[in-house]
């Protein structure tokens, strides 16, 4: 039997500093033990406003799978594997493999006089193995996204492989017709933009849906969601 557990937009996590306002369905910002905190395979999950020419610094990730959706502006990245800056802009996604170290830095490609922001929603998974080489790849699924519906971004498959296996990612642009979101042991639905309606409940920007032993969900309304699928949860060693 389903069962379903709503987390409202306010009773979020939030953490800021002059540049950055994270706003995070888990407590990701400080001494946490991310794996303990977990929801299925999915241990952070933050949804970040960044001011122009402002961002993350090099710094250093291992043994995780991090994939980022730009829900606004454009993202530079640089990481220890290569000089060249790669730029992922909205309705893009990247996927990093962090393996056995990565360096890198995360900056919103608009300048200080820019006046324009970026919003990024990033999340984490365990590395199935860990020591891999690190590896990172983007994919631009604006087409996916103006044609409305639902598209996998990551996971088997699909354009974005993970390093996690058992765990998927779809986003979902809800208009008039309603939009079916597979099921799996775990799901985690996250409304980036409108309203919509899930199993009853009303659904608005920042609002989480999180299920167990879903076989399906029907979403309708108007909006854009953020959808993991995960077979399985972390079993801390």
């Amino acid at each position: 039997m389903s069962t379903f557990t709503v987390i409202r937009s306010a009773d979020r996590d939030h953490w800021r500093d002059s540049a950055i306002l994270s706003r995070q369905s888990f407590p990701a910002t400080g001494n946490f033990d991310l794996e303990a905190n977990a929801f299925g395979l999915l241990m952070m999950h933050n949804d970040d406003i960044v001011a122009p020419g402002e961002g993350f610094d090099m710094h250093f990730h291992k043994d995780v799978e991090i994939l980022s959706w730009i829900v606004d502006g454009a993202v530079h990245h640089r990481d220890s594997g290569s000089p060249e800056i790669t730029e992922v802009r909205a309705g893009m996604a990247q996927h990093i493999s962090a393996g056995s170290g990565i360096r890198h830095s995360e900056v919103n490609a608009g300048g200080h006089t820019s006046g324009r922001t970026v919003r990024v929603v990033q999340s984490w998974l365990p590395a199935d193995e860990k020591g891999t080489p690190p590896s990172h790849k983007s994919h631009d699924f604006a087409a996916e996204l103006a044609a409305g519906g639902m598209f996998q971004v990551a996971g088997p498959g699909s354009p974005l492989p993970l390093g996690t296996t058992g765990a998927a990612l779809y986003i979902a642009r809800v208009d008039a017709a309603p939009v079916t979101l597979p099921g799996s042991a775990y799901v985690h639905l996250y409304v980036i933009d409108g309203e919509v309606e899930v199993t009853g409940e009303t659904l608005r920007e920042g609002d989480v849906l999180r299920g167990r032993d879903v076989e399906k969900l029907e979403v309708t309304g108007q909006g854009q969601v953020l959808h993991w699928v995960m077979d399985r949860a972390i079993t801390p060693a």
